[in-house]
């Protein structure tokens, strides 16, 4: 790629990233200031909580569809291989994914949702709707991705979010206090991002008979479990928090938005394993181990520096902005923020560690380091008795977990791939 190409890149992923994340933070702020009334604090917390369900459940398990199948079409396009089968065999398992998360959530809906979401049923369809649409979205992601067509898969990010934006801005200029309605506004976007790079999907038929489903589906297994399991982590405290806090719903929903402020960064950065994973699972594929390496190295300076400023404009500007932008009931204090600006730190270093592993085939080493940091997370979460103090403590202690797990296995990795050795063709002889 030129310069050139490499400066437009980063320029339609600028925009696509500030227009979905302007939305996601419009959202909270926007129902922050209709319902900021103590009395419609359970209408808050339920949207706040809607917004955290999202992320936890639609790219929880998608995004993991969206790496699965980023790594298989830039290792198919590496070797010269076809890529409408496997642009079929992802669409079927998120169809699958779909229809599993569907029976989860009208299943959890008389037992936790239901208080979760202030018994509206309205909210519940919300929910339903942005998993079909985070499922549609996340399978055009990941063949943009691994063809490493990125203003295309920007032009999702944007049109997502300007999907979202409009919709609130409208229902706030109207001055309409309808709790479902935002709901939706919120939930459609993911859907018309999909259908607005639906015509350029088109892939050349198959010439050679398609790779059995299984390997993708097990591969897929694996980063779905992680993948999942990473969003909960992200997500889940101030859901929790307000599950245990009805009767101080002012102080669960006050902690909802600090904890979305503070996530800024996370967000914002999360895209950046679209555009790394199909460069790492190039250099994996091609024995190209010591680019690998230098790429990660590069990351992992990139997410420390972005995230050291994020943790200073938490504990600096954090409170006023939360007060200001998304009309908190009272101001929260530095400490939490700061400590909300650290843990989302760790979990950005864990975002450009993991698609090495995932490059390399080891999604089994990140399944694994996942599910050790989430015992330690909802061990924390749950044990603790003070709800807000829990989350902090939780919410810091198992993302470091998991990335010492990820850590390990890299390193291990890396040492067991020869590293440092002469790179191999991709037939796989040393040169």
């Amino acid at each position: 790629m030129t310069i050139d190409g490499r400066v437009g890149t980063a320029v339609h992923l600028a925009i696509g990233l500030g227009v979905l994340g302007a939305a996601g933070y419009a959202f909270v702020a926007v129902v922050g200031h209709v319902f900021g009334d103590p009395a419609d604090a359970g209408v808050l917390s339920a949207l706040i909580s809607l917004y955290l369900l999202v992320n936890i459940i639609g790219p929880g398990i998608f995004a993991a569809l969206e790496q699965e199948t980023s790594r298989a079409v830039s290792a198919a396009t590496a070797r010269g291989e076809p890529l409408r089968p496997i642009a079929r065999r992802a669409g079927l398992l998120a169809l699958c994914s779909f229809g599993a998360l569907v029976v989860l959530v009208l299943g959890a809906w008389p037992l936790v949702l239901s208080r979760v979401l202030d018994a509206r049923p309205g909210m519940l369809v919300a929910l339903i709707v942005a998993i079909a649409g985070s499922g549609a979205v996340y399978w055009a992601r990941g063949l943009l991705g691994g063809q490493q067509r990125f203003p295309a898969y920007a032009r999702t990010l944007y049109v997502e979010g300007a999907a979202r934006l409009l919709p609130c801005l409208l229902l706030l200029v109207l001055a309409l206090p309808w709790p479902t309605g935002y709901a939706m506004a919120f939930a459609v976007g993911s859907a018309v991002a999909a259908l607005s790079v639906a015509p350029g999907l088109r892939l050349a038929p198959a010439a050679t008979v398609p790779a059995p489903v299984e390997g993708m589906a097990r591969s897929l297994s694996y980063l779905v479990v992680a993948t999942s399991l990473s969003q909960l982590v992200a997500n889940l405290a101030p859901v929790v928090v307000t599950y245990r806090s009805p009767d101080d719903l002012v102080t669960a929903g006050v902690f909802g938005s600090t904890f979305v402020l503070a996530r800024i960064p996370l967000f914002l950065f999360a895209p950046v394993q679209a555009v790394l994973l199909p460069k790492l699972t190039r250099a994996a594929t091609l024995g190209h181990h010591q680019t690998l390496e230098r790429r990660l190295r590069q990351a992992v300076a990139l997410v420390f520096a972005v995230g050291a400023i994020g943790v200073v404009g938490c504990v600096w500007l954090g409170p006023w902005a939360a007060e200001a932008l998304f009309n908190t009931a009272y101001r929260p204090s530095a400490t939490v923020l700061g400590l909300l600006g650290a843990a989302t730190l760790v979990m950005m270093t864990v975002l450009v560690v993991q698609p090495t592993l995932v490059a390399l085939g080891r999604q089994r080493l990140v399944t694994l380091g996942w599910i050790a940091g989430s015992i330690v997370f909802l061990a924390l979460l749950v044990l603790m008795p003070e709800p807000v103090g829990a989350a902090l403590c939780a919410q810091l202690v198992g993302p470091l977990v998991v990335l010492g797990v990820l850590v390990v296995g890299v390193v291990r990795a890396l040492r067991q791939l020869g590293f440092g050795s002469a790179p191999a063709s991709p037939s796989g002889r040393r040169r």
